[in-house]
């Protein structure tokens, strides 16, 4: 490949071999893509230390939808379409936590597809190559892909949403304006917090008084969701999107508004900072429709996020397939601009670590801590499986097939030793496990647990974990 061709303003894949056969060789490129994706993907997977904290909700769900306990499912914190397709791919591998992996896994590698096929739509083969490139790197994508959270999935329905709904709003077409409403409805059992986007959907068809097309959008979620939310009111004797709003209900209005700015940080860094750039080359090339669309959205999602108190990168991933396809309409510009520079060896070398390598290095989540309380786990499970532990996190009960008891809050007000031994014992704890959080949450913890025989120690350069029985077996 001629390094020349990297900056003559059509870009890397035109490089290659010329515009033309870019375009008659797109399906090979898009493979190297999706394997690309594929292998970055797995490599989270296969270095994953431990099931992440709301991946136990989720697992524990998925659980319950295969013994048919749908009652259960539905009553959990969390919603369970995500927990369903757990449940299905369970049944090929036969572990809780690699169906969850492996399912988040699958919906991250149909998202590089989708869309790159709304991309070649909107703005050809070429830079559609490009955003597919981008979202098989960037790094909360490829993180998110491989681990037991709802992301992976919310994101491949939300940018499935944002791509019909532009389709039907720009052509006219209530059939995928109703599709769209499908997936909304869809992303809302999967993330009940995107339910708030069927209002700036409804504005853009309501401000070109598309007012069936509006009702075809709103049908779709009486259809999917109205049921889940009934179900929850007659469960809880409230009205609420999710079970866990109940946890976590809306802040004032004046600490919303204090919220806003830090929302916006952990939007923008969900992007990741070289995209961003890339993105602000690009987006005044991108058709005004689409540009309108997504500024609204955004809005709308600042500020509902600003009202639940809490952020961080995690809840703005799913716009990042969506806002790919303003960086890559600015990777050509960008290319063009660097292709002036004299040393182009040089600058290409540059270019690849600050746009590939850089995101593949932040790509990969890894959590020792989290690998020794899955070490006391299945210590615990080869030592006495389904019992109930007593723990900091449930992480220790799931790899031990028993029952999770919230050590941080029998500890609160925990005046003396024995007012906290009676209180696990009450519950049925056969097992303590004890970590560096915990005791300095609880400082007479240790104390309390002198006289209790510790069976096991895990332990590393940062943190210890330590596994005590109980007197009450």
């Amino acid at each position: 490949m001629k390094i020349a061709g990297l900056f003559n303003g059509e870009g890397f894949v035109a490089g290659l071999d010329g515009a033309d056969q870019t375009v008659s060789h797109g399906r090979r490129y898009l493979l190297f893509i999706l394997l690309a994706g594929l292998f970055v993907r797995l490599v989270n997977v296969l270095t994953a230390s431990a099931i992440e904290m709301d991946g136990v909700s989720y697992a524990l769900t998925a659980e319950a939808i295969a013994r048919g306990a749908f009652g259960e499912a539905v009553r959990a914190v969390f919603p369970p379409f995500y927990p369903l397709f757990i449940a299905l791919a369970h049944f090929f591998v036969g572990d809780w936590e690699l169906a969850g992996r492996l399912a988040s896994l699958v919906f991250g590698l149909l998202l590089i597809y989708v869309s790159y096929l709304f991309f070649k739509r909107l703005l050809g083969e070429k830079k559609a190559l490009y955003g597919a490139f981008i979202l098989a790197i960037h790094p909360y994508l490829v993180r998110y892909s491989g681990q037991v959270l709802s992301e992976s999935l919310a994101t491949f329905l939300f940018t499935a949403t944002v791509f019909f709904f532009y389709r039907g709003w720009t052509e006219g077409k209530g059939a995928y304006v109703g599709v769209s409403g499908c997936f909304l409805g869809l992303t809302y059992l999967t993330r009940p917090e995107y339910l708030v986007f069927y209002a700036p959907f409804a504005l853009l068809l309501v401000y070109r008084k598309r007012f069936f097309h509006t009702f075809l959008l709103f049908s779709m979620f009486v259809f999917l969701a109205l049921a889940y939310i009934g179900y929850l009111r007659f469960e809880t004797g409230f009205w609420m999107v999710s079970g866990k709003m109940a946890r976590s209900p809306f802040v004032p209005l004046i600490m919303a508004v204090t919220n806003i700015p830090a929302v916006i940080y952990h939007f923008l860094a969900a992007v990741f900072p070289p995209f961003l750039l890339l993105l602000l080359v690009g987006f005044r090339s991108v058709d005004v429709r689409f540009r309108t669309m997504s500024i609204l959205l955004v809005i709308f999602h600042v500020m509902s996020l600003s009202l639940v108190g809490h952020s961080t990168r995690r809840y703005s991933v799913e716009f990042v397939p969506f806002l790919a396809l303003f960086v890559a309409e600015g990777i050509p510009a960008f290319l063009a601009f660097v292709g002036r520079f004299r040393y182009r060896l040089a600058v290409a070398v540059g270019v690849c670590l600050v746009f590939i390598f850089l995101p593949l290095t932040q790509a990969v989540s890894v959590n020792g801590g989290r690998g020794l309380h899955k070490k006391a786990g299945l210590f615990l499970l080869r030592e006495s499986p389904g019992s109930k532990i007593a723990a900091r996190l449930p992480i220790e009960s799931f790899y031990a097939k028993g029952l999770w008891i919230n050590l941080e809050a029998s500890c609160v007000g925990l005046h003396e030793c024995n007012g906290l031994l009676d209180s696990l014992s009450r519950q049925g704890a056969r097992y303590l496990v004890l970590d560096d959080r915990i005791m300095k949450g609880c400082p007479r913890i240790k104390e309390c647990l002198r006289g209790l025989p510790c069976i096991a120690d895990f332990s590393d350069n940062k943190e210890c974990v330590s596994v005590y029985r109980l007197k009450n077996e």
